[in-house]
């Protein structure tokens, strides 16, 4: 107790005849201020508890509800209650009466507390605040009573506990009568309680809910709102029980007082029996958020942990205040006060008859809202941590009075009333030394702010927290708290989401990405009810600091913003469009002079309260050397704590006291050295980690860490705190640094003297540890107990699941995200560092990988491949021999260790983009799923696949590493795409022959839909959301919504003047068409009418001439032109027409600029990109007329990416290139041969780019730009030779060989065979995809489009794309050497649709669309022709019971014919007036019959319907039917008479069927998992077996995937067969 500033009073309390509020010390000093350590009073009693006011009013009662002697009044009249001799008795008392009320309040005290002074202001009972409620309009018609019980802890009266206090409650309430006053329980109840009183109304909910007396009592209980209730207990309750029990008095301890310890099992008992029956309750828990004092020391008495429930239902937020005053306010206009009022305000309105009682509640709070909106707001935002929390930590550091001057500054008040000026300056800027309370007026300003009712958010920058230091964050978190309180806003935010799928969580989007999506496109673009108040505190230490301010003082938002920066001094960025500069205020040491002496003389005098002499002095000898430093005021009053004892002493510690900060963090450092060599070495372990971590530890976290050699802490937060010399603080049980310059100081060297911590050793030490948490085996066993089925949905919102390990597991979060970010900062050639990495990559990180999917964000697991490359980038830039002389962990050499992790780190980025969204869903199929479709020289391939004989197999694919393409998508042979343009969600391809824009989604690659605009269309464009696409067509340009395809806005086009461009304006209300007379036209979109037109007069020469090309900047402000011949030209569209445009700079006519063939503008709008037709690329710097040649770039198609880091080419052979600015050196390339690409573009993260080649777009994803932004992760040091690029990455395009395009498999898993969009037909192995040989070949310009095997594997049929079809028969000699013999070669005027064989095999069915034929592989001739004269839906199938008939299913029809003659074997209908059979002559249905197969119990067949699409060779998924007709019913029922099984509900989840296997219908379902469903079963017994990586998602080769009799999976990808073996035993 010493040590924290607590001695406890030897004064018997109960004997004592002091007055009430003599007890309560809080009343008598500021709220912050410290008390004397040799103070006479019970410190501890009266900041855990409510000082007691029943006094000599406690008596001892004889039974519940009865009168006490002596009282004038009983505990159940009206309550006068400025009477303070009967305002605090015991029992019920009815405050405000009213006839007909909705509710009845009742409100419950805590420990110590009283019916009436617990709720007012200083105890005042003048200040009753539940008195005011009458005063409400909207809160009188409510009953308000306040309940009294015996809680004092002083004394030796009767030992009471809870469950006692809670049963005097309900017998109160039973038997209250008060005149013609309804009683309690005729109408809801609703229970305010403040810290142990919550526990009671608890208890007795619990107890009445379960006795028929009171249960029609409680049943009326709408909801309850806590006030720092110790739900989880009190670490002081078992203090003060102690002080109890040691008090010369002899009072005994209380039981209700131990019931409140964290360890209590009654607590325990509570809250299960509370859980199970409160589910019909509104719950609201308030916690508080300023600390109490003990002497020098400050504390929570209840911790927000313990504060609130944690239940679905329950709604909890921060109130600022400390224990006692949370539950007293002030004045009517109190924040507080009106956070309560409201929520009771929101009750009472739902609980008005009529109304339906919602169980719901939304506060007006910046952290608080139980709506799913904001709970979704908060998933796409990516900000877990409640902005206010780290706002409360600087409100607890303001003493009472301190800090208001700045709100009386002129220029602040200006700036605060200003705003609707829009000639006054928005920005305030406050400057300010370190540690001289920059931030603790910044919290000041917020709290003005919200007092005011105004519309604030806020953002604090830190050093000790690497996301909250980014510029990125800032911006989310502004985003977060204004979608916390604006609806509007978080609707626009919500639609954004929907309609791009865009998500901004940690670290995963850019700033510029948040800036333009979020601030530009929804709240620049705004009109909001009130101004808006950004507080951006330490804006200096922004990782992108310049960027930050640039943008925000250069916005132009609708509604005004105003922005209050606060940082050292710093040069202000030029704001040259600004009419006025920013207010600036520059700290002083006379601003702050009256705060510092305040705060100086009210903790001097509450620590030496009877020597004013001495307060003085010591007053002025702080003063003198603090300099304006809060900081070095507070850090200097700690030190000095323990020397407050003789004034000798405290001299003596004056003297010594250094003045400046360095000189006080040496003298601090000093006392931390001279602890004993254990406390010292724990010392230093413990500020390793608080200096260096990636964010704050919690307490639970850093116990974790310390092991295993510090462990078995009794209470590490204490000693945390004793033994590291004041240089780390405790808030909301997390450590965190004093300040950045205490970092700085234990990190940097001081002159001669080595830095306390060695950055590079503590890193090395943090990796370590965090990498030997990871590697156990006990991981994978933690992580089932919370796993997801792996039937849930991939749409579904998932929760973050390590959330729910790390309850129990508290380090491993940290571990499992920021290992990586240590690992790149460590020492290079740590030999314990890599044996710990080594046993980490190949042993347990497919363990570590399973945490991440269970965070639900993937994104830790590419960054961690970005740190393991800059590590690898930090060791390749080693010079010398250096760390390398010994061997390094993994035993190789320098050269093989850098591959290596290198290797690891591509696979970690690969698995991500090949399997993310599956991991996502099934976590734990890291370990049996994923390793399989690893590339078998993939470092996880090598490591973890197993040839165990259950477990999963593939094989058939090339070996090597991994492939760069995802998918490669088709339009149409018939049709030649010609743009590509990529939104967030999706990507569209522009086929302006047919009028038509294929709109793909970016995340499976799968149609979303085609936009027909029926018109030629020459151009498109997205709109800045990339919510909109406009088309430009012959005679309309249209705007299209994304999301749906609708059609939104059209716009005639006027002229002969032909369209060369056209975009949306930045605001996306306004659009631009520029035509060939150089004329830009701006149109209103919601008029469809042109507002301006821009056509530049000069120079008159070449604008009355027809342009080449016209590209507008990407600000919508310039305008670029180039005409053959003619150097291209510039033009500023704000400025006049007449203005003379920017010229290129040109030798003569033959330069090159001269002849430019394509212009492209980069992201910042200021340069521009010349390409040349002898392919010269030039950048044009419009500012600085520099011009940069590139003669090594050759290109003829290229692409910027938006961020502007990457240019995309390709050149005249097909082979694309990305280069990475400024020096635009190479970092990969796609090797192609003689394809001519016309268009590219990036995805808007520039981590994929799209091509179009012909009728095909192709998507790629390589990891060289998912690692390129690395110099980013790397210490500022080890960049320093920028000129050291890295190595580019060399890739064939593997989409260019010739592709799969039929596919057939034998009955006995040894072979198949496949047809190629060459012509030729290959017989390959099932085992490994080997090449066997070539059977025979179609034309070399035909592609095989239909292929079938027979039963025996005698005969191969294929049909081409022209007609032909070729029949051969085989015959195996030897073991691999085929006999191929001649059937037949015939052509027929269309192409097949289907191929079968008779179950003899001497009959072979060739379908189409319109006609059958039957022919003899004995005879090899025709046998018969059946032509139906229309096109046809069906499919056929042999006769499971009769061999000699072929069964035809249509969508409505079954019919049986003759295999020999194509005649109907159909019996003649039993009665004559029944239904006539239809002949199929025509067709039946607009759907088709797209695939059919009978289960290998001949008991089923099951067919699939599907829309037709009027493309033989397309099926679409969508529409998909399942069918099943059973082969009983073939014997007892006329086939047309039949009736098949639509399965619609097992339809819906079915993406493609693939076959059947055995009894089952195997399917691909629409997350891409093959699934197997047994057919007897029920709907829902639908088995997910193995899921397909993203690359393999090709909508074309999928048609082609099959299953083969032995469960064997065969799919085609590119000019290979994958082959995925034992698959369905999984």
């Amino acid at each position: 107790l010493r040590k924290i500033g607590i001695r406890a009073s030897l004064k018997d309390p109960q004997t004592s005849e002091q007055d009430d509020t003599d007890n309560d010390d809080y009343t008598r000093r500021p709220q912050n201020a410290p008390r004397a350590v040799s103070e006479p009073s019970n410190a501890l009693l009266d900041k855990l508890a409510e000082p007691t006011s029943h006094g000599n009013h406690q008596r001892k009662t004889s039974n519940a509800g009865s009168s006490y002697p002596g009282e004038e009044a009983t505990d159940l009249s009206i309550v006068n209650t400025h009477d303070a001799r009967i305002s605090d008795q015991l029992g019920l008392h009815l405050v405000h009466h009213i006839q007909d009320a909705v509710c009845d309040i009742i409100l419950v005290h805590g420990l110590g507390g009283s019916a009436m002074k617990t709720w007012s202001w200083k105890r005042d009972t003048a200040q009753f605040w539940p008195a005011w409620l009458s005063d409400d309009e909207q809160l009188y018609k409510m009953r308000v009573f306040t309940f009294g019980y015996n809680s004092n802890f002083r004394g030796s009266a009767t030992n009471l506990n809870i469950t006692d206090f809670a049963k005097d409650l309900l017998f109160h309430l039973l038997t209250f009568s008060q005149g013609d006053s309804k009683p309690i329980g005729a109408r809801p109840i609703v229970f305010v309680a403040h810290s142990m009183g919550g526990l009671v109304v608890k208890r007795a909910y619990i107890v009445g809910k379960h006795d028929p007396e009171f249960s029609a009592i409680m049943a009326q209980v709408y909801g309850i709102l806590f006030l720092a209730t110790p739900h989880r207990g009190s670490q002081y309750a078992k203090v003060l029980n102690n002080i109890l029990s040691t008090a010369p008095t002899g009072a005994p301890p209380k039981a209700y007082v131990a019931s409140l310890d964290a360890q209590s099992e009654a607590l325990q008992d509570i809250n299960e029996q509370f859980r199970k029956i409160c589910q019909d309750l509104v719950l609201v828990s308030f916690w508080e958020t300023t600390k109490v004092s003990f002497g020098l020391t400050k504390a929570h008495i209840v911790e927000k942990e313990s504060a609130t429930l944690g239940y679905p239902q329950e709604t909890s937020s921060g109130l600022n205040a400390d224990h006692h005053t949370i539950c007293k306010f002030q004045h009517r206009e109190d924040h507080n006060y009106i956070i309560v009022r409201n929520t009771l305000r929101l009750w009472v309105a739902r609980l008005k008859p009529g109304d339906e009682t919602a169980r719901h509640l939304t506060l007006p709070s910046t952290s608080v809202d139980n709506d799913t909106s904001v709970t979704q707001i908060t998933a796409i935002l990516g900000v877990r941590d409640a902005a206010d929390d780290e706002l409360n930590v600087y409100r607890s550091r303001i003493s009472e009075g301190t800090c208001q001057w700045i709100l009386r500054r002129r220029d602040l008040q200006a700036w605060l009333e200003g705003l609707s000026n829009p000639q006054a300056s928005n920005i305030f800027w406050l400057f300010g030394l370190p540690a001289t309370g920059k931030t603790v007026l910044s919290s000041v300003v917020i709290d003005q702010l919200q007092f005011l009712g105004k519309s604030c958010q806020y953002h604090f920058f830190s050093s000790g927290h690497q996301s909250k230091r980014t510029a990125a964050y800032c911006l989310r978190s502004i985003a977060h708290q204004l979608a916390s309180t604006d609806q509007n806003f978080r609707s626009r935010l919500l639609a954004l989401h929907e309609e791009t799928g865009i998500t901004f969580s940690t670290q995963s989007q850019a700033f510029k990405v948040v800036w333009e999506k979020i601030f530009e496109g929804i709240i620049f673009k705004m009109r909001f009810q009130q101004p808006l108040y950004w507080i951006i505190d330490a804006v200096d230490e922004a990782d992108q600091y310049p960027l930050l301010v640039s943008h925000l003082t250069k916005m132009q938002p609708i509604s005004p913003i105003g922005i209050f920066f606060a940082s050292r001094p710093v040069k202000i960025p030029p704001m040259a469009h600004r009419e006025s500069p920013p207010r600036t205020l520059f700290l002083a040491e006379n601003d702050t002079y009256d705060d510092i002496h305040a705060y100086v003389r009210s903790s001097v005098a509450s620590v030496l309260p009877d020597n004013k002499e001495i307060q003085i002095d010591v007053t002025r000898q702080i003063l003198e050397k603090a300099s304006g430093s809060f900081l070095w005021v507070r850090l200097a009053l700690e030190t000095l704590e323990h020397n407050w004892h003789t004034e000798e002493d405290i001299r003596r510690a004056l003297t010594e006291l250094p003045s400046g900060m360095e000189n006080l963090y040496s003298r601090m450092l000093a006392k931390v050295q001279s602890h004993s060599p254990r406390l010292r070495a724990m010392a230093e372990r413990i500020l390793t980690w608080v200096a260096c971590a990636w964010r704050p530890l919690g307490i639970s976290e850093l116990a974790v860490a310390l092991q295993p050699d510090f462990t078995g802490f009794i209470r590490l937060e204490e000693t945390v705190v004793d033994i590291c010399g004041h240089f780390v603080s405790v808030h909301n049980s997390h450590v965190s640094i004093i300040h950045m310059t205490a970092r700085d100081f234990l990190l940097k060297k001081s002159g001669e003297n080595s830095p306390f911590i060695n950055s590079r050793e503590a890193h090395t030490h943090i990796a370590e540890t965090c990498l030997r948490h990871l590697s156990s085996d006990e991981w994978r066993r933690v992580f089932k107990q919370f796993q997801h089925p792996v039937e849930v949905s991939g749409n579904e919102k998932k929760q973050n699941r390590l959330l729910l390990v790390e309850k129990s597991h508290p380090f491993l979060g940290y571990a499992t995200c920021y290992w990586a970010f240590h690992l790149s900062k460590a020492q290079l050639g740590s030999q314990s560092l890599g044996d710990a990495l080594h046993e980490f990559l190949n042993g347990y990180c497919l363990s570590w990988i399973e945490a991440i999917a269970l965070s639900q964000n993937l994104r830790y697991l590419t960054r961690s491949a970005q740190y393991l490359e800059a590590y690898v980038k930090r060791m390749s830039r080693a010079k010398g021999p250096g760390p390398f002389d010994s061997p390094v962990s993994l035993t190789f050499f320098p050269e093989q260790l850098l591959w290596v992790i290198k290797s690891w780190a591509n696979d970690f980025v690969r698995v991500v983009g090949k399997f993310g969204s599956n991991l996502l869903q099934s976590p734990s199929s890291i370990h049996t799923l994923v390793p399989p479709f690893c590339p078998r020289e993939s470092m996880i391939g090598e490591t973890f696949v197993t040839n165990r004989e259950r477990a999963l197999a593939v094989s058939g694919l090339p070996s090597g590493g991994w492939n760069d393409c995802l998918a490669s998508l088709s339009v149409g042979d018939d049709f030649t795409a010609s743009k590509v343009l990529a939104a967030d969600r999706y990507f569209l391809v522009l086929v302006g022959s047919e009028g038509s824009v294929f709109v793909w989604y970016a995340d499976t690659c799968e149609t979303a839909r085609v936009i027909q605009h029926q018109e030629y269309i020459n151009h498109m464009a997205l709109d800045d959301s990339q919510s909109l696409v406009a088309t430009a067509g012959t005679r309309t340009f249209r705007v299209w919504d994304l999301s749906t395809g609708d059609e939104i806005h059209r716009i005639q086009r006027n002229g002969q003047a032909l369209t060369t461009a056209i975009a949306f304006s930045t605001k996306g209300s306004e659009f631009l068409i520029c035509r060939d007379d150089c004329s830009i036209t701006t149109y209103d979109l919601s008029t469809s009418t042109p507002i301006s037109t821009f056509q530049p007069r000069n120079p008159p020469s070449l604008v009355q001439s027809c342009p080449k090309m016209i590209v507008l900047s990407p600000d919508r402000s310039k305008v670029a032109m180039a005409w053959r011949g003619k150097p291209p030209l510039v033009w500023n569209l704000t400025a006049s027409a007449a203005q003379q445009p920017q010229r290129v700079r040109t030798g003569n006519h033959t330069d090159a600029l001269c002849n430019p063939e394509t212009l492209q503008w980069l992201p910042d709008g200021d340069s521009l990109l010349v390409l040349c037709q002898n392919t010269l690329l030039v950048e044009w710097s419009l500012y600085d007329e520099d011009q940069i040649e590139y003669n090594h770039i050759q290109p003829r198609e290229m692409a910027v990416s938006q961020d502007g880091n990457f240019l995309l080419t390709s050149d005249h052979a097909g082979t694309m290139s990305v280069w990475l600015f400024p020096r635009l050196n190479l970092v990969y390339r796609l090797v192609n041969e003689n394809e001519y690409i016309r268009s590219l573009t990036f995805s808007p993260d520039g981590q994929r780019f799209y091509d179009i080649r012909g009728s095909t777009c192709n998507v790629w994803e390589p990891d060289a730009l998912i690692r390129a932004d690395e110099e980013s992760l790397e210490d500022q040091s080890s960049v320093g030779d920028v000129s050291l690029a890295t190595e580019p990455v060399i890739r064939s395009d593997e989409s260019s060989q010739c592709q799969v395009t039929a596919l057939s498999s034998d009955s006995e898993d040894r072979y198949f065979c496949v047809g190629r969009d060459n012509g030729t037909v290959i017989i390959q192995e099932a085992l490994d995809g080997k090449r066997i040989r070539k059977v025979y070949g179609h034309s070399s310009t035909s592609a095989v489009i239909n292929l079938l095997w027979s039963v025996s594997g005698r005969f191969i049929v294929s049909g081409d794309d022209s007609g032909r079809i070729i029949a051969k028969r085989l015959d195996v000699k030897s073991e691999g050497k085929w006999a191929v013999y001649a059937v037949f070669d015939v052509r027929i005027s269309e192409s097949v649709q289907q191929f079968l064989f008779s179950q003899d095999e001497k009959l072979l069915l060739i379908s189409t669309t319109t006609a059958d034929y039957i022919w003899s592989t004995k005879t090899k001739e025709q046998i018969c022709c059946r032509r139906w004269g229309s096109r046809q839906s069906r499919r056929w199938i042999s006769h499971p019971l009769k061999p000699s008939l072929l069964i035809w299913i249509d969508p409505k029809e079954v019919h049986t014919y003759t295999w020999n003659s194509l005649e109907h074997s159909d019996p003649p209908q039993p009665t004559p007036d029944g239904p006539q059979m239809s002949t199929p002559d025509h067709p039946s249905t607009n759907k088709i019959v797209q695939w059919i197969a009978l289960t290998e119990n001949k008991q089923t067949i099951v067919f699939e319907t599907l829309p037709s699409t009027g493309h033989t060779s397309t099926r679409s998924s969508s529409g998909v039917h399942i069918e099943l007709l059973s082969t009983y019913d073939l014997r007892r029922q006329h086939p047309h008479a039949l009736s098949s099984d639509c399965m619609a509900d097992l339809a819906g989840r079915v993406k493609r069927l693939i076959g059947t296997y055995k009894d089952t219908i195997v399917f691909l379902d629409y997350d891409y998992w093959i699934c197997t469903w047994r057919i007897e079963l029920a709907i829902l017994d639908v088995k997910r077996h193995f899921f397909l990586p993203r690359d393999w998602l090709n909508s074309g080769t999928l048609q082609m995937a099959t299953l083969n009799r032995q469960g064997t999976f065969l799919c085609p990808k590119y000019g290979d067969v994958a082959i995925v073996r034992r698959g369905l035993r999984l």
